[in-house]
């Protein structure tokens, strides 16, 4: 990746905290426990579920995304390492990594480098898969707006940018 392009990073929400990464493929399970946004630089996201309470935020300057919980602490990161977007806990332990695979599509492995998923990106948003193939949501974009949907297509949650022109 380049360092003018847009990460597309990814969150956990758990337990109300917000931790970046996981050790599970993001977008599967119950997807209100995962978020998936692009991070605009300079610009801040705010992260909320279904019902529109918010989550956390994640604001990037530079090659790094910082994600904070919704009391302003630092929960983890997302780093662009060369050709891949590398997570860390809140204690700086990788637990994860994004690299390009495709054009389209970002292969997620988890720290042990264990194939965890894909994201392929269409024209109307991204597609996640677990590592059999199977879809297990999906991403829209709209603006500064990201609506996240689970495999039945179910809203699950939501984004919005502030702050930075795309």
């Amino acid at each position: 990746m380049k360092s003018s392009a847009i990460a597309l990073l990814f969150v956990t929400v758990s337990a109300g905290c917000l931790v970046a990464g996981n050790t599970n493929t993001p977008g599967t399970d119950d997807l209100s426990r995962y978020v998936a946004t692009k991070a605009t630089p300079g610009a801040q996201t705010t992260l909320r579920e279904s019902s529109g309470r918010t989550l956390g935020t994640a604001t990037t300057t530079g090659m790094k995304t910082t994600l904070r919980d919704s009391s302003g602490r630092t929960t983890g990161t997302a780093v662009i390492e060369g050709s891949r977007t590398v997570f860390r806990d809140a204690s700086g332990r990788t637990i994860g990594t994004a690299t390009p695979s495709s054009r389209q599509t970002t292969t997620y492995r988890d720290a042990s480098g264990r194939t965890l998923g894909t994201a392929s990106t269409t024209s109307t948003g991204i597609i996640f898969r677990d590592a059999s193939g199977r879809t297990t949501s999906t991403v829209h974009h709209t603006g500064s707006s990201t609506t996240f949907r689970d495999a039945s297509g179910r809203t699950v949650g939501t984004a919005t940018s502030t702050g930075a022109k795309r």
